[in-house]
């Protein structure tokens, strides 16, 4: 429970991931066991006095449990006689406090990871961190504009994204609540409607690189699959951000455009290398046009409509930089399951949050042939999307 505890508080990233569905994994489940999470059905309104029906089209998305956090170490049965800690808090401060923060850094790495290359929404420049904070209100006028659900939202940036701000940043931040003063050591300050930290959790991405134009192979084509046509050898990297010529975001509750055109982003969801020919390439959100109860493009792809890698990075190609997130908790869903508790051991537990759903199991055995005390600590979460369509925007930066 000590570890449970110490490991809840020190989560900034995925403390926004939503964790509504942890009661689909209430029993003990094997990784790689999914769940389907259906989204509410959405109409459109009608004119006229005629019964005008609507077909029922739910989609879905699936959270699997197949992330393994694991923290072990051991020590033998001298080092255990003349060496060990024996006091329970000098256990706790050189053993369990540091498993703990472990532990949670790896949570918050793979939500990092995981937001920023599913995330379609773009802003900033690859390979050079914001100046102003026009960019972050930016951030937050594409949620607005995307009809992202209220709540708390955050915005995790580097260490280097602070510094390139100024020394005198902190000026217009409104002071953080009590909470995020006690536990969280990168909490900055509120502006634009997130919560700001200083997060070391996020990651690094290094743009494909295109020869010449890439351009969509056919017209009108929807969902998650899109053909394009580039030269032999184009790279798209899991997380590449694009953007497709007349093809304009809508607001997914009205349908109709929010502000002057811009370009609707797009996230690719694996690696890729072109041949020069017709290639297929997986995308994320789906694109839904006018007449769909999901619409969120203005206008499907035409034949030859030319794709702009990173927009707004001059020259992307090859560029690297890292990637801030500002996202609500309606982006992504992370799910956790209890594990199963040995008994034929020296001792074990298990320890879950009944609010997060986060379980954290401990065991410690003695292993007779090598003399060994082994402690293992192991957690089990899975994590998908949700509505990373108009819950996230990737801030890009150095």
């Amino acid at each position: 429970m000590e570890i449970l505890r110490l490991l809840l508080n020190m989560l900034e990233v995925a403390e926004y991931f939503n964790r509504d569905w942890d009661k689909d994994f209430e029993k003990e489940f094997a990784p790689g066991s999914s769940i389907q999470v259906k989204f509410p059905q959405r109409f459109y309104a009608t004119d006229g006095m005629g019964y005008s029906p609507q077909a029922i089209n739910r989609i879905a998305t699936t959270i699997s449990l197949d992330q393994w956090i694991q923290v072990a170490f051991e020590w033998d049965d001298y080092e255990r006689a003349v060496k060990l800690e024996r006091s329970e808090s000098e256990l706790r401060e050189n053993y369990w406090q540091p498993a703990a923060a472990t532990m949670a850094q790896e949570f918050d790495s793979r939500c990092a990871k995981f937001a920023y290359q599913n995330s379609s929404m773009v802003v900033g420049a690859l390979g050079t961190d914001p100046t102003s904070v026009s960019t972050f209100y930016q951030a937050r006028q594409m949620l607005k504009q995307a009809a992202c659900p209220p709540g708390k939202r955050c915005m995790q940036i580097s260490s280097s994204m602070m510094s390139t701000l100024g020394t005198n940043i902190t000026s217009v931040f409104n002071p953080v609540d009590e909470i995020s003063k006690m536990w969280k050591e990168g909490a900055i300050g509120r502006l634009a409607g997130f919560d700001f930290y200083e997060s070391n959790s996020l990651y690094s991405h290094t743009a494909g690189t295109w020869a010449g134009a890439v351009t969509v192979t056919g017209t009108n084509q929807t969902g998650t699959a899109l053909i394009i046509t580039g030269t032999a050898g184009d790279t798209i990297n899991f997380g590449d951000k694009f953007s497709i010529l007349n093809v304009n975001p809508v607001n997914p509750m009205t349908r109709r455009l929010t502000g002057p055109k811009k370009a609707k982003t797009f996230t690719a969801t694996a690696d890729y290398i072109l041949t020069g020919g017709a290639d297929t390439i997986n995308i994320l959100p789906s694109i839904y046009g006018p007449g769909s109860q999901y619409q969120n493009v203005d206008a499907l792809p035409v034949d030859g409509a030319a794709l702009t890698l990173w927009p707004g990075t001059t020259s992307p190609n090859g560029k690297t930089g890292t990637v801030g997130l500002g996202m609500g908790r309606s982006a992504f869903a992370m799910v956790a399951a209890k594990l199963f508790v040995p008994t034929s051991v020296e001792k074990s537990g298990q320890a879950q949050d009944p609010e997060t759903g986060v379980a954290v199991r401990r065991v410690q055995a003695w292993d007779p042939v090598r003399s060994m005390n082994i402690n293992r600590t192991d957690s089990l979460i899975g994590m998908g999307n949700l509505y990373q369509d108009n819950g996230a925007v990737a801030v890009v930066g150095a």
